[in-house]
């Protein structure tokens, strides 16, 4: 789509919204803020869209104000952005609004994307969903990029780059960074929200759920599992669940690493994390989900020992 047409859908858009997957992450988070407040500059009526609370690590990003939730949502809007999300079906409730849309616009970097959009961005070798609303900004959008935006999409790129660790990072990657922090992104006041501080329980949890994690098919799969009465018992928030299956992979030999999180409903959220050689998205995809090739997940509509059992069969196969 010419960056004219795009200019010109949006400004005959009466009503636009920006809509964020369930459980967002902070690539998902980082990516409806930053592109929500760059739209606010071409539209009078924009809305970003969550379902789930918001997490409070990322209260400190600017534009959280702007955050409301599908049932705050118009009956209908005639453009929609659906960012970072590989799969229409985990838009929530917001799933009903893309039928009534009069165009979608889907900007992704999951290889386990459907192309669901009027439109789709799709780039699997971008680090990151924040990466690429970087260039749709400054190349599609023909804005600029202020503090405020430049924050945002900084949080999303070193996020979902584990602080430009794993090898999502490119060369493209760490010049967006870069320049994202000249034009004021408070990378201090990040690294210090999503880094540096962990509240007492989530660390006395991690303890408790590494202390029972298991080592698997002579050490090449490590997993961990985390129930609704461990959750309640140390009393911690669903963001602080997130990066725990990192300290799994990250095992001398592991070349798996498995997250079973149990959810209120029963079901099981899976994580999967790939080192070297095993393709976790071919993972997921069994189980019906997606994702990267290091790292992917599904939910399993059983509790957490069926789930592990089905899928260390699947496991077994692949390694």
């Amino acid at each position: 789509m010419k960056s004219n047409n795009l200019i010109q859908l949006i400004r005959e858009s009466k009503a636009i919204a920006v809509i964020a997957h369930i459980n967002p992450d902070g690539d998902s988070i980082g990516s409806i803020l930053g592109l929500g407040l760059a739209l606010k500059k071409l539209s009078d009526h924009v809305d970003i869209l969550m379902q789930d609370d918001f997490p409070g690590k990322f209260n400190f990003l600017p534009g959280v104000h702007h955050v409301k939730k599908p049932s705050q949502a118009l009956v209908e809007y005639d453009l929609i952005f659906v960012l970072d999300c590989g799969d229409a079906k985990r838009l929530g409730d917001s799933i009903d609004l893309l039928q009534k849309a009069k165009a979608v616009i889907n900007i992704d970097h999951h290889i386990s994307n459907d192309s669901f959009g009027t439109f789709n961005i799709l780039d699997p070798k971008a680090s990151s969903t924040c990466q690429l609303i970087y260039s749709f900004i400054l190349e599609d959008l023909q804005l600029g990029i202020d503090e405020a935006i430049a924050t945002c999409l900084y949080t999303g790129i070193t996020s979902d780059t584990g602080s430009f660790k794993y090898d999502n990072t490119s060369p493209v990657t760490l010049r967006a960074a870069a320049h994202l922090m000249e034009l004021g992104a408070a990378t201090d006041e990040i690294s210090f929200h999503l880094y540096h501080n962990n509240s007492l329980s989530s660390v006395r949890f991690l303890a408790a759920i590494l202390d029972k994690m298991e080592i698997l098919f002579d050490g090449r799969v490590a997993l961990i599992t985390i129930t609704q009465a461990a959750i309640k018992a140390f009393s911690v928030q669903q963001e602080e669940l997130e990066g725990l299956i990192n300290y799994c992979r990250d095992i001398e030999g592991v070349e798996v690493a498995v997250s079973l999180k149990e959810n209120e409903n029963g079901w099981t959220k899976v994580s999967f994390r790939g080192k070297s050689y095993v393709d976790v998205n071919q993972l997921a995809t069994v189980f019906g989900g997606g994702g990267h090739k290091k790292a992917s997940g599904a939910t399993l509509e059983m509790g957490p020992q069926e789930a592990k059992d089905l899928i260390l069969q699947q496991i077994q196969k692949m390694i």
